[in-house]
């Protein structure tokens, strides 16, 4: 991919934006609990390691891979049972956003970037994300799979290009899993994997870079659109 000013930025919201392992592991557990009680199931609790491996995944992905053995027709029910203790447990101050999150995009909008949201969340989620942490106003665009009815994340990428006018060669997708990288590389945009979220080091090694840090977002995204021969430092997350 040629290199060019990196003009637009889209950040993934779980395990990028967000810290949602404690309210997505807590809201699991009591939606579980309560569609048991409400339907006489016996649906059993899944491991905490089944439910993050399933944290970026669309809703209907999330139900399929998480609960193998619960019938389709319980999946709607199961999505607003979730959906509610998610809304619960936030505004409870059960989740958090990452560390440097906000002074992260503070500076990339300052410094000229506009800023975007793609997520395989939910409306009503990314909805309260943003506006619970008051990081709306730091984004020109946000979509989400659940209101633009897509299970790719390559189409929120070309939905947000378009929107904005923006060239996918010089725009990034920031994400943590590996279907973050996949996404940005079909779009034809650049790619930046952190680890602090819930994909592996190894997961994100498809990524143009990979950082450890969100202090290291605004040196990523400029590497990323350094002229030919502009010889910069070496930062710690930088992938050889």
């Amino acid at each position: 991919m040629s290199l060019g000013r990196i003009d637009l930025v889209i950040l993934d919201l779980d395990g990028t934006l967000y810290s949602s392992t404690a309210t997505t592991l807590g809201a699991v557990e009591r939606a579980v609990k309560a569609l048991n009680e409400r339907h006489g199931l016996a649906v059993e609790q899944p491991s905490n390691e089944e439910i993050l491996s399933g944290v970026g995944m669309t809703r209907r992905e999330f139900a399929e891979a998480v609960f193998p053995e619960l019938p389709e027709r319980y999946y709607d029910d199961m999505d607003d049972l979730i959906w509610h203790w998610e809304r619960e447990l936030v505004t409870g101050g059960r989740g958090s956003l990452f560390p440097g999150a906000l002074d992260a995009l503070e500076d990339l909008k300052a410094s000229g970037h506009t800023l975007a949201v793609a997520t395989n969340a939910g409306t009503g989620y990314m909805d309260h994300i943003l506006d619970y942490f008051d990081i709306r106003r730091l984004f020109a665009e946000a979509r989400c799979a659940g209101t633009e009815g897509t299970t790719d994340k390559r189409d929120l990428l070309e939905l947000i290009t378009r929107s904005l006018n923006r060239d996918p060669a010089e725009s990034v997708m920031v994400g943590d899993r590996r279907s973050d990288i996949d996404a940005a590389d079909r779009a034809g945009a650049h790619s930046i994997g952190c680890t602090w979220g819930f994909g592996s080091r190894d997961e994100l090694a498809g990524a143009d870079l990979v950082i450890d840090d969100f202090g290291e977002l605004e040196g990523a995204v400029e590497a990323l659109g350094a002229p030919p021969g502009d010889v910069r430092p070496a930062r710690p997350g930088d992938r050889a």
